[in-house]
Formats: structure tokens, sequence, C-alpha cells
């Protein structure tokens, strides 16, 4: 019988060796996410803290690396963390199984698509692990921080993401697609389109799957989003180092 969730993979971080976890959500039950609409959801935790601990406490590096949006540097991430609370302390309490041959068979019956990184850098987790899930689905969307150093095989499932021109036109040149997050007011860069979520909120991610690394397709911007205060922080930083 298919559950909801499963624990994909456990091991060390690429990012920093601390021992993290990989779970996907979604299999039976949609997403809440009026934004991404019915993509499984993938949930990169570290193991030995709750979500909002390691955050607030800057113990979250094996998963977010230096990203300069989460909650102890910028402070402007937009994932809400007390929902992943709850599915940290599921997976704490054994209550995943552990993903197989047969769900890999559903996502190639099916072709679900796939988030890649709801929370957390993919690239923590070796690529390898991911692949099978990735090419079962056929379909899929995710961004990484990491790009600078990450696996290059990442550049074909991810976008690369970026807070400025500067970032956006390094990562452009390494062979990335960018997704950029700009200010409310900011207006984009030559080669940008917005986000076609932002610009019709009835454009859902699983339908259009823009974001799934590197191909002919245009990079994207889109504008901070989520409590007013992460937009007001961010807003402030991009300001703040405005040439």
């Amino acid at each position: 019988m298919l559950q909801n969730s499963y624990i994909v993979w456990e091991g060390a971080s690429l990012i920093n060796g601390s021992p993290i976890v990989l779970i996907l959500t979604g299999f039976v039950l949609p997403t809440s996410n009026r934004k991404t609409g019915r993509l499984i959801q993938s949930w990169i935790l570290q193991q030995e803290f709750v979500p909002t601990d390691a955050a607030k406490n800057g113990l979250d590096i094996g998963i977010c690396g230096n990203c300069p949006l989460k909650l102890s540097n910028l402070g402007s991430c937009y994932v809400n963390l007390l929902g992943i609370n709850n599915i940290y302390r599921k997976y704490a309490t054994g209550s995943y199984p552990k993903f197989s041959a047969n769900e890999i068979e559903v996502l190639k019956r099916y072709h679900y698509p796939i988030r890649i990184g709801s929370y957390g850098d993919p690239t923590a987790i070796p690529i390898e692990v991911w692949e099978p899930v990735i090419l079962a689905s056929q379909k899929y969307t995710g961004y990484t921080h990491q790009w600078r150093s990450c696996d290059p095989r990442w550049q074909q499932y991810l976008m690369a993401s970026v807070q400025s021109e500067a970032e956006a036109k390094e990562a452009q040149l390494r062979g990335w697609r960018t997704f950029r997050i700009i200010a409310p007011n900011t207006p984009l860069m030559s080669n940008e389109i917005l986000c076609r979520n932002t610009e019709d909120n009835r454009i859902q991610c699983e339908n259009c799957l823009l974001c799934d690394g590197a191909s002919s397709k245009p990079n994207i911007g889109d504008r901070v989003h989520g409590l007013n205060w992460k937009v007001s922080n961010f807003s402030k930083y991009i300001n703040s180092t405005a040439v």
C-alpha cells in the first residue's frame, strides 16, 4: 500500500559531513502549497536537530551551507519551519517507511513531478541518490546556492539560486541557468522573465516546470516573498549592497 511519506536516504552531508536525511512527501496527500501545486516534496533535514532549533542556532550548515537567506544570516528564507518540525518529529519517532523500488515504479508510471529541495540544498546529498528519483519522475524543479562548489552534473537538474545581477552573470558564465530573488521594485535583467506564478497565480509549478536546470529556457527572476519581516530584511540587504 502506497504511503504518503518515505525516507529516501540517511548519511553524511556533502557540505560539512553532519548526519542528514532526505524525506519525500506527497505521494497520497497533495501539498497545501498553492504555488507549487501537486509536486512530490523533498525535505533535507539535519538528523540531530529540530529544524527551528537548527535554523535559529546556525546548526543547519549541513543542509543549507552558507545560504544568505537562512535565519542565522539574512533571515529571509521563505520556508515556514513550523510545518517542517512536524515532518522531523515523525521521522524521529520512526513513522516513515524506507523508499524502495516499488515507489520508483510508481513514479515511472505516473510521472509525479518532484520538487528537488523543498527545504535544504539538494547538493548536500550525493547526486547518485537523487538521479533514480529524478529520472523516474522525468518532471522536476530545483535550486541550489552551492553552484560554485557542487558537482557540475547538477546543472542539468537545478537552477543556480542568486541574489544579484553580478551573481547571476557569474553563474551563467559557469553554465547555469539562474533563479534570481529580487526586491519588490527591482527590474529584471534582459535575459530574465518573471516567475509565471508571480505574473498569474493560476499558473502552478506542476504545470510550468521552467525551473528545471540547463536548457534553452530563460533565466527566472522572482520577487522575494514570505512574511513581511523577511521581505523587509531582504530589501534592506539588497539596498545596502547595491552599487
